[in-house]
């Protein structure tokens, strides 16, 4: 009877994938499996990809070798087994104490271990022998050695690029050790065929007008799979790295990493990559290492729009319909409310003389927990049996009226464009100071234990640097703060009722920028809305400024100002009242 034998492949890095790695172990593997007559089938080939002996993680849950292992444990294969692989650093490269250990608990266990490369077998149920004992010890240090030395060497080697782009950067330039940049970034190598390599970088400004659009479409307030479908609907090319072409056009993924990546902003962060194991931050920051895309404010702004959006469900990004979603609440179990659509503008109806389109929706907003009838198992009984109906096509323009007007009162006339430009920086300024004060407060650590000149005479130069900057920032701050208004009342209002005109646009695209955008503002203007079981709608704006009601019709019923708060009217009344809105 043939022995059944499984073959266990290995390699540490993806890299390896691409190369010989994988075809030479099985080759070696399945020549020394014919030359002794063993059994071998396909579904026993056991390949660990990535996955690093060295660090143990082939033998850690997860790994195949482990399931192997536990399974020899486990006694399946008492009957008699054979293990393959191509050298013995394939099963761990943590040295003799890990190999033997290993070893000896297959031969216990059924199973011989042999060896491709050089024909050694350790057979099941047989006492290893001094000899062999010493060959896999030699062979097992060996291996441990190598493996040290390689991760010291790459240590050193990515040690000296996060050096050299320290100091690159420090001098203003864009340099690169690499060709792998992100994809908004041209390199050009500057260095000699017969040199280390060397690239300058630039920006590649048809990607970088991409790049802006695209965050400024998330500021807009457009999610990952709207933008994606506009990028893709005009025939947008994606981004090729490498030559390498994408197949899937612009993707939610790859424009969410976009939109995360703070390399935009020039920003380089070193990762660490240990063999087997997920890649991490190595706590370093690196300002002005790329060419810079996108300014600080414009980052920061897209990061708390996507967060201020999450409330919003998937389907409003598609049509754009109900301006209250993820704001609207129930009264009664706080639960969401939903548009739900009775007739559709443009859908054919049925009437006594044939059929014609609608000439306009229909819809009502309701309490989504009652409307499906939402268990709560906790309490064994519905959610919500809130019945409220309100009907949107009312009830959004009497809310829109009345909070263009308590904007308009609320207004900060300060010129926007002039404004942007200090914030920016400002914003700018600020991101660099708060790194030179990470450095420093590390040459410190560092000085307090070493005593070094060189560390000493560096955090001095630092903190002069600091100075000077914290000084320009105050210059900045004042010049925001004198900054003369621009932008008159009459000029905002009539700018806030062009936008909201824009929402009932016959232009698809015309409609959903514009409509996104009212959005956009109501979700930080409306800090309350909700329907109550008589289809009362009580909304608050602002900071509890101001309360208005609407009947189950969504008409106006007047409000009043709350915590004590007094405005001066929109055409300049002393003492307004906002009852006055509904006039």
């Amino acid at each position: 009877m043939k022995l059944p034998a499984t073959i266990y492949a290995r390699f540490s890095n993806q890299e390896q994938a691409q190369g010989s790695s994988k075809a030479r172990q099985l080759k070696l593997c399945r020549e020394l499996i014919a030359d002794r007559g063993w059994q071998l089938s396909e579904d026993r080939i056991l390949i660990d990809e990535g996955l690093s002996a060295f660090s143990g993680a082939n033998r850690a849950p997860g790994g195949l070798l482990h399931e192997f292992e536990k399974q020899a444990e486990a006694g399946l294969y008492r009957s008699g087994h054979v293990l393959v692989v191509e050298h013995i650093d394939r099963i761990s490269r943590q040295g003799h104490d890990e190999v033997l250990p290993f070893v000896k608990k297959m031969t216990e266990a059924g199973v011989t271990v042999a060896v491709a490369s050089g024909g050694r077998v350790y057979h099941a149920y047989e006492r290893v022998t001094l000899g062999a004992v010493i060959e896999a010890v030699v062979a097992a240090e060996l291996a441990r050695e190598e493996s040290e030395k390689k991760s010291n060497r790459l240590k050193g080697a990515q040690y000296e690029r996060i050096k050299a782009a320290q100091e690159s950067a420090a001098a203003g330039q864009h340099i690169s050790e690499t060709r792998t940049v992100p994809g908004w970034i041209n390199v050009e190598r500057i260095s000699k065929l017969s040199d280390p390599p060397k690239y300058r970088m630039t920006l590649n400004e048809e990607r970088a007008a991409i790049l802006r659009e695209i965050f400024q479409m998330t500021i807009d307030g457009y999610g990952t799979p709207a933008i994606a479908k506009i990028l893709n609907g005009r025939g947008e090319p994606v981004w090729n790295h490498l030559d390498r072409k994408s197949k899937h056009g612009w993707t939610v993924g790859y424009l969410t990493k976009l939109v995360l990546n703070r390399a935009v902003m020039g920003e380089y962060h070193p990762l660490s990559r240990p063999r087997g194991a997920k890649e991490s931050s190595k706590g370093i920051t690196i300002l002005n290492h790329y060419p810079q895309a996108i300014d600080a404010v414009t980052f920061a702004r897209a990061q708390t729009e996507r967060k201020a959006r999450k409330a919003s469900s998937g389907s409003w990004q598609k049509s754009h319909n109900n301006l209250f979603s993820g704001i609207a609440t129930c009264a009664e179990c706080g639960g969401r409310l939903k548009q739900e659509m009775t007739v559709r503008k443009g859908a054919m109806r049925n009437s006594r003389s044939g059929r014609y389109p609608a000439r306009k929706s229909i819809s009502y907003l309701k309490c989504h927990n009652a409307l499906n009838k939402v268990w709560d198992e906790d309490k064994g009984q519905l959610r919500c049996t809130n019945p409220t109906a309100v009907r949107y096509e009312t009830l959004e323009p009497s809310i829109l009226d009345v909070a263009m007007k308590f904007v308009v009162v609320r207004k900060d006339v300060a010129s926007e464009s002039q404004q942007a430009q200090l914030h920016i920086e400002i914003a700018e300024r600020q991101r660099f100071i708060e790194d030179k004060q990470k450095q420093v407060d590390t040459l410190v650590d560092s000085f307090s234990r070493t005593g070094s000149p060189a560390v000493e005479r560096r955090m001095l130069e630092l903190e002069r640097e600091l100075l000077d900057d914290q000084s320009a920032l105050r210059e900045l701050q004042l010049g925001l703060a004198d900054e003369p208004t621009a932008e008159t009342i009459e000029e905002y209002k009539a700018r806030l009722a062009t936008l909201l005109a824009s929402i009932d646009s016959d232009n698809e695209q015309e409609r959903a920028d514009a409509r996104i955008r009212v959005k956009q503002q109501l979700r930080h203007l409306l800090t309350k809305m909700e329907c109550d079981r008589e289809g009362f709608t009580h909304v608050v704006l602002g900071q509890d400024a101001l309360y208005a009601k609407f009947d189950p019709a969504g008409q106006h019923l007047g409000g009043q100002p709350l915590a004590g708060a007094v405005y001066q009217g929109p055409d300049g009344e002393p003492d307004w009242h906002p009852d006055e809105i509904a006039a």
